[in-house]
């Protein structure tokens, strides 16, 4: 089993299991509130309490991403000015204006979460929580990085641009099962002038009907479900995919477009396509997803094995 990740990720912060302080390059605390103090003065947004304004000298340079936190004191001087500047009505408008939401900038959909849990984040005895690991992000660099063991189940996680480097060294993969991972809310979220959405789908075509992965079974894992719910409340799909048919404020309709999107991009006779609904934060329904498909891929290895 494979497992694809693809998603707009320019500038996304990553972060270690095991503590998110780990340094200032995989900090999302710091990261986040640098982008959004850097945004804030473009925009020309003004702060509510002219206080912050000493806050925010402490994220107008580059410095604050270059400090390495071996120890998690080197992080309690940012924890006040962080907490401080993140309850100010000026950056909260910052940041319902970056291009997460589909407007003008990209900040990581992750930083709202580290934001709010600063004060707990920021102690000295902290140790992180599992929803604080379920927000981080990771970035992998060999083969090795993405290699891993679950339940006896072997998974390779992948981001897109590494998918046609592993088909060139000629991996068997003809008979494996691509989980293909989609931001279902990023249908209004743009990056380097290019939907991610469009993007998605482009890269997924390419791999559905690429000879190594053409018998394949597919397995596609629409994610964020909950930001998605939250989006076709207020934004329009058809804006950026005039082809929607349905109410564009229905979930059910969006979700369904998604699906026919994505399983129309097939072209050739290959393996079976299946999908989920998920929100990869919520343990219960990833668990529940993980077994469903963790059956489905026992069941199809056993058919093979009765017809050899």
């Amino acid at each position: 089993m494979r497992w694809h990740d693809q998603h707009c990720s320019r500038g996304t912060s990553s972060c270690t299991v095991t503590d998110p302080r780990c340094s200032t390059e995989d900090h999302p605390s710091l990261l986040g509130m640098w982008v959004l103090v850097k945004e804030r003065n473009k925009l020309g947004i003004p702060l509510q309490n002219s206080a912050n304004e000493i806050h925010e000298i402490s994220f107008t340079s580059d410095d604050c991403l270059r400090v390495k936190f071996t120890e998690p004191s080197a992080f309690q001087p940012y924890v006040e000015a962080v907490d401080s500047l993140w309850k100010d009505s000026g950056i909260q408008e910052t940041y319902r204006r970056s291009d997460f939401k589909g407007h003008e900038y990209f900040i990581c959909d992750s930083v709202k979460y580290h934001f709010d849990n600063i004060q707990r984040i920021g102690q000295l005895d902290y140790l992180p929580h599992n929803q604080d690991i379920l927000h981080a992000r990771s970035r992998w660099t060999t083969l090795e990085d993405m290699y891993y063991v679950l339940r006896d189940t072997p998974f390779v996680v992948a981001q897109s641009s590494i998918l046609p480097f592993i088909a060139r060294m000629k991996f068997n993969f003809r008979d494996t099962t691509i989980l293909f991972i989609i931001g279902s809310s990023d249908y209004d979220r743009m990056l380097y002038d290019s939907n991610c959405l469009a993007d998605s789908l482009s890269i997924f075509k390419s791999i559905i009907n690429h000879k190594y992965y053409s018998s394949s079974t597919i397995i596609l894992l629409f994610n964020k479900m909950d930001l998605l719910r939250e989006k076709v409340q207020t934004a329009d799909i058809r804006k950026h995919f005039p082809e929607f048919q349905g109410d564009p404020h229905r979930l059910e309709d969006v979700q369904k477009f998604l699906v026919q999107s994505f399983k129309m991009r097939k072209l050739k006779n290959s393996g079976p396509i299946y999908y989920h609904m998920i929100t990869a934060v919520d343990t219960e329904n990833i668990r529940t997803v993980y077994n469903t498909i963790k059956h489905a891929i026992l069941s199809k290895n056993f058919k093979d094995f009765l017809q050899l």
